[in-house]
């Protein structure tokens, strides 16, 4: 659950997001890694730790009695500014102290949440940002009862397969496997729903960017719960439609609390030509292996994520659409339109850079999309919006096949 956000807030947002969000340059950059531990100042009776997986804190310093700096750097420079932090703290008796997050290279980005069971989250009140916004204050108050004070809710990839573990078990035709090893050898899963005879195919990947928790977990799951689900459109979409889904990409990121990379300083979704990264190698060899050795065709892929501008679709240019193999994008759009007062927005761009969704259309031909969400749009809406979108998607994929 997610607490809607005044208004006032969302106009800090237009504020705090006027920030640089140009690509990596660099493919691998150098690391600077946190040190997992517990801050505590005895003699005021205040603690912070980062040693839960999910969060980043690199240090504490005590400006004052009652007021604290939490330095917070990337683990890779240079990135863009999607600016994470994750922590603990509490105290040993109730006391307000004030915070000042300070971001040794990049600007203020995120509005900072609070919850006491990582589950129930509320914005933070009455922040200020320093002049050049990479400095954002504010006061809190503690108690014995341990806070989670994060950019944006915390999702480690114990998290994400727990629930997907819980949402699949009672379902047979869903099968979970693993399919490669991460930087740091995690685990890189597959969740599948196919049949032998079945060739068409639509691929789902989540969460190559660790921060984008509205897109790559809140609407990825709620999009796989609706095509994975039991409804008549599900069960008859599954019955003409292969599915994989790759949930976590980029487990070991998610885990260290990085903003943009792979644990070898790799933006994952800068990796789709090169593949030199054993998560986005694993994900071409899997695919690559259903279309040449079953025969599978990929018919349609989607890449989620989240902007500080968002939501939209990054959609295939204009050319490109009318050469792909099948016919979806454009009904799906306007389908999308017609069931929702919902605004929406769709934007075009070549497919020269090496993006996951541009990979679908230059290797098979298929169609694809970004799915991008916005940093603070409401948690309701998201998901709301995902299953409006996998419903459509599964009605205009069921309409071409029957055209074709």
């Amino acid at each position: 659950m997610f607490i809607k956000i005044p208004f006032l807030c969302f106009l800090l947002l237009a504020v705090v997001s006027s920030l640089s969000v140009t690509d990596a340059k660099a493919h691998n950059a150098p690391e600077r890694k946190q040190l997992r531990k517990l801050s505590h100042f005895n003699k005021e009776g205040v603690y912070f730790s980062n040693l839960a997986n999910g969060t980043r804190l690199n240090k504490v310093t005590k400006l004052s009695r009652e007021h604290y700096e939490i330095t917070i750097s990337s683990e890779f420079i240079p990135t863009n500014s999607s600016s994470f932090f994750a922590f603990q703290l509490w105290a040993d008796e109730k006391k307000t102290i004030k915070i000042s997050l300070k971001y040794t290279e990049y600007k203020h980005r995120y509005i900072p949440k609070l919850s006491e069971d990582g589950l129930i989250w509320r914005p933070i009140k009455g922040l200020i940002l320093s002049e050049s916004d990479t400095t954002a204050t504010f006061d809190i108050t503690l108690s014995s009862k341990k806070l989670w004070l994060s950019a944006q809710e915390i999702e480690s990839s114990e998290h994400t397969y727990e629930w997907l573990d819980k949402f699949i078990s009672n379902k047979s035709y869903i099968r979970k496997h693993s399919v490669g090893k991460t930087v740091l050898k995690q685990d890189l899963f597959v969740v599948s729903s196919e049949q032998e005879s079945v060739k068409p195919s639509v691929v789902l990947i989540a969460r190559q960017h660790p921060p984008e928790i509205p897109g790559g977990v809140i609407a990825f799951k709620a999009f796989f719960e609706e095509v994975m689900g039991v409804s008549n459109l599900a069960q008859n979409f599954r019955k003409e439609f292969n599915i994989y889904a790759f949930p976590l990409l980029n487990p070991d990121g998610a885990d260290n609390g990085n903003w943009r990379h792979n644990s070898n300083g790799k933006d994952l979704n800068r990796d789709w030509e090169a593949f030199t990264q054993p998560e986005t190698l694993a994900v071409k060899n899997f695919v690559i292996e259903k279309v040449k050795q079953e025969n599978k065709s990929i018919w349609f892929g989607i890449d989620f994520h989240t902007s500080y501008n968002g939501p939209y679709l990054l959609i295939l240019n204009e050319e490109n659409e009318q050469m792909a193999k099948t016919r979806i994008i454009p009904r799906l759009i306007n389908n999308i339109n017609d069931q929702t007062p919902i605004f929406n927005q769709y934007r075009r761009r070549d497919q020269d850079l090496p993006y996951c969704y541009n990979w679908f259309y230059k290797a098979f031909g298929s169609e694809a999309i970004t799915y991008e969400e916005g940093d603070e749009t409401d948690r309701s809406i998201i998901k709301a919006r995902a299953r409006l979108y996998a419903k459509s998607l599964m009605q205009q994929m069921l309409l071409e096949l029957k055209l074709k």
